[in-house]
Order: structure tokens, then sequence, then C-alpha cells
């Protein structure tokens, strides 16, 4: 059997679940593009053996991949959908936003588009029953600490180094409580947040600022004349720059 036909028939197996319930189930006789002896291979698999594996597979997943990469996400999401780390993985894996990811979603664009989406869900009303919840009703600031998580393991949109970024909540306070604290902030409200990254050998790099500092900060990136700004506020920003740039 094939590399390519053997990844195929597993990625389906694994990955949709309507491929799996279908295989299950005897509804399709085999695999596009595998042999008798190649099917007979994946057959082997079957039953109680398969639903094993895939749970397995969709919990190291999320512990061994996920988890160590955006750690504050995953368990928010744990916490907002109420799902243990394999439920997790199988829910996100089925959905066609983990169909964007890149070298195994190093960078992350697969699950910040599924936060995202779930974010932006609202479900409708069912006949004569009240209506669901948002899925992140609990937790609407997931987003902005999906975007934090990424930006500060140097997953950014360009190659603007350094950069300036406006978060609509304190989302290093937010991360600090659902890792370290073991909190899940339930009643947090929007609160700007101000940061200059920098990105060397060495990381990420983040120093919080107040709203005056940025729109200094941001001129001087921009290489915009900041002379109706206050002298000493101009010259404290060219400090800053100069220190990144000496890192």
């Amino acid at each position: 059997m094939t590399l390519e036909a053997q990844y195929r028939a597993i990625y389906d197996l694994f990955y949709k679940f309507w491929v799996r319930d279908a295989f299950l189930q005897a509804k399709f006789s085999r695999f596009e593009g595998l042999t008798d002896s190649e099917q007979a291979e994946v057959d082997k698999a079957v039953g109680g053996r398969l639903e094993v594996v895939v749970r397995l597979h969709a919990a190291d997943l999320g512990a061994s991949w996920y988890m160590p990469r955006f750690p504050a996400t995953w368990t928010a999401l744990q916490v907002a959908l109420d799902s243990e780390t394999a439920d997790l993985a199988m829910r996100f894996t089925e959905s066609d936003e983990f169909e964007l990811r890149v070298n195994d979603d190093a960078d992350g664009r697969a699950l910040a588009a599924w936060v995202q989406k779930l974010a932006d869900t609202k479900p409708r009303k069912p006949p004569n029953k009240p209506k669901p919840e948002p899925p992140l009703k609990l937790a609407p600031w997931l987003p902005e600490v999906m975007r934090y998580e990424r930006m500060i393991r140097g997953n950014w949109p360009d190659d603007a180094n350094p950069r300036l970024e406006r978060f609509e909540y304190d989302v290093g306070g937010i991360c600090e409580a659902l890792l370290e604290k073991q909190l899940f902030p339930v009643d947090e409200a929007p609160s700007p947040l101000h940061l200059l990254l920098h990105r060397d050998e060495a990381g990420v790099s983040e120093i919080t600022l107040d709203a005056d500092q940025s729109r200094v900060l941001r001129k001087l990136i921009d290489g915009e004349k900041a002379a109706d700004e206050p002298a000493k506020l101009v010259a404290k920003c060219r400090r800053v720059l100069r220190q990144l740039e000496a890192m």
C-alpha cells in the first residue's frame, strides 16, 4: 500500500466523522484509489479499534500539539465548550476551518479561524424550545486571546518589526488567570491594551504602552513627524526604539 494511499485513507477516518461513520456502517466498499489488497489493510482497523485509535489520536493532537503552542486558548475552549481535550480536538478537526492549516497548523491559522467562527455564531431558536446560548458567550475575549498567543509566538501577518498592536481586552491578564491562577474570567469587560512587540532570535518581547505612547510610537515607526507631540514623550519613545534596535 503506498504511503499516499495510507495517508488519504487514515486522514479521512481520523478527521471526517461522516466518512468514519459510513465506513463503519459499510456504506461504501472502498476508499478512492485503493486496490483490493490495500482496502483489506484498511479494513483491519474497523470496529471499536478504530474508534479507540481516533480518540487517542485526537487527545494527543490537543494535548501534545495545540496545548503547548496556544495554552490559554485551548484551556479556555475546553471550559467554554465544556469539552475534554479529545472531544474538543475531534470537534475542531471535523470543522471546515481545520482544512486551512499549513504545516500541521504550526502558526495556528486554522485554530484562529475556528475560534472566530465560534465567536460569530448566533444559534437560531428551535421550535418550542429555548434559544441556545452562543458557543463563546462566557468567553467573548477568546479571539483576542488567540490573536495574542499567535503573535507572542512570532506568527505575524507581515514582516513589520517592531510592531504596535491594540487589543480590545487585557489579554495578558486573561492568559495569566487561565494558566497561572487557573481561573476562567467570565465577567471580563473590554479594556484596551496597547503593546509594542519586537521579534528577534530569542523570541518576541512585549512592552505595555498607554494610549499616548502608542500614538507617538506609531508616528515614529511610520516615519511621520512628531513635532506636535510632547518633547519628553517623543524622546522617551525614541529611546525605546533605540534599545530595541540594540537587542
